[in-house]
């Protein structure tokens, strides 16, 4: 026999206790990679960040906003490329936040310049620039309530009071995947020049996106920015688009260190779980153990075809679970989608997928050492003396 057979004939010994041993293994791993990804949504923007864009905003608070006649005075510095503004909308279709989605107004003239991976058709795209209360919708958006172009939209504003209605002149689609295909945004005129909008927030931006020409200068661009404005009466901080919204996951690290914490914890459970099917399926088979010994294999063959063992189950907790953990975090998207609005489509990395798979078969080498080593230190005649 082979020693791939007999590897094979001693895992299949117990098929009840290999059965639950590799679906529990399964359920760590989708686990594993289920908080993962959840981490993953946290620092998904700042993996998105352009190393030639930076973010300006109000020195006191992002919540602060700053004049839009800035953007001619940061357009005009040595360096820059392409100068935007936004500025968060948090508008709801309804009463609740049941069908909430992300949106934003924007200077519909610039913004595709300094944000290039949002695509248009350029027939739509000179609509959206036409039309002061035009709006680009994203296709994962537009598909989930059925919007197309000449369709309007109205919002009931949660910092802006009121409802405001928004004509879809535009599907908008990413560049690459895990570009946010689930927003709206809209002409910053609509509401800007509304009557109903208070003189203190009239001619006000929300940020400044900045374009540089080289990236190597970010850092002098982006002080020069600041400098300009030190004496105003809304100076700034430029920072760089990953800083930026690294910020943001500032704010909610004592959630993302807690499921870290709960991912270890998942690991650990992984190793106690093999652990104790190899220590279990050692022990039962001392006597088989210590009768290759006595047949002269050595100790490093007994601790390779335990540790072979532990691999094969390893590898197969790891298939199942990288198998079911995309299809378990889409349905999880979708039952979120009402409360938390559409998440980006590819939610699960490739990335998170390898490591979780290599994390498993570490896991379950690491738990294999334990028995391997006691399978080589149990003595020939004691071990031949055990009785199963």
């Amino acid at each position: 026999m082979s020693y791939v057979g007999f590897v094979g004939r001693n895992l299949l010994r117990n098929p009840l206790r290999l059965a639950l041993t590799l679906l529990a293994g399964a359920v760590g791993v989708t686990a594993f990679i289920f908080l993962s990804t959840v981490v993953d949504l946290f620092y998904s923007k700042a993996r998105a960040a352009q190393v030639d864009r930076l973010i300006v905003r109000n020195k006191v608070s992002f919540t602060q906003p700053l004049p839009l006649s800035y953007a001619a005075r940061i357009a005009a510095l040595p360096g820059v490329t392409a100068v935007t503004h936004e500025e968060y909308f948090g508008g709801t279709l309804g009463d609740t936040r049941k069908d909430f989605f992300a949106n934003f107004s924007v200077d519909p003239q610039t913004f595709l310049e300094v944000f290039p991976e949002f695509v248009a058709p350029p027939q739509q795209l000179a609509a959206f620039r036409g039309d002061p209360c035009g709006a680009l919708v994203g296709e994962t958006l537009a598909r989930r309530f059925g919007w197309k172009p000449g369709d309007r939209v109205t919002l009931k504003g949660q910092f802006y009071p009121g409802d405001w209605t928004f004509n879809v002149r535009g599907i908008y689609t990413g560049a690459h995947p895990g570009v946010n295909t689930a927003a709206l945004m809209f002409g910053y005129r609509c509401i800007n020049e509304s009557d109903r909008l208070a003189p203190s927030l009239k001619d006000k931006a929300g940020i400044y996106a900045v374009r540089v020409d080289d990236p190597a200068r970010s850092a002098e661009v982006a002080a020069a920015i600041d400098h300009l404005f030190d004496n105003s009466p809304f100076p700034t901080k430029t920072e760089s688009e990953k800083s930026f919204q690294l910020g943001f996951v500032a704010m909610t690290s004592a959630i993302v260190t807690a499921v870290k914490g709960v991912s270890s914890v998942v690991l650990l459970i992984i190793l106690l779980v093999i652990g104790n099917t190899l220590a279990m399926g050692v022990r039962e088979r001392t006597r088989d153990l210590a009768t290759l010994r006595a047949l002269g294999f050595r100790p490093r063959t007994v601790v390779a075809l335990v540790m072979a063992e532990s691999a094969v189950i390893g590898l197969c907790s790891a298939a199942l679970g990288v198998t079911a953990a995309p299809v378990l975090v889409r349905l999880f998207a979708k039952l979120i989608a009402a409360r938390l609005g559409t998440l980006p489509e590819h939610l699960t990395r490739g990335h998170t997928l390898w490591v979780s798979a290599l994390a498993a078969v570490a896991v379950s080498l690491l738990a294999g050492v334990g028995p391997a080593l006691r399978a080589v230190r149990l003595p020939v005649a004691e071990g031949l003396r055990k009785v199963a």
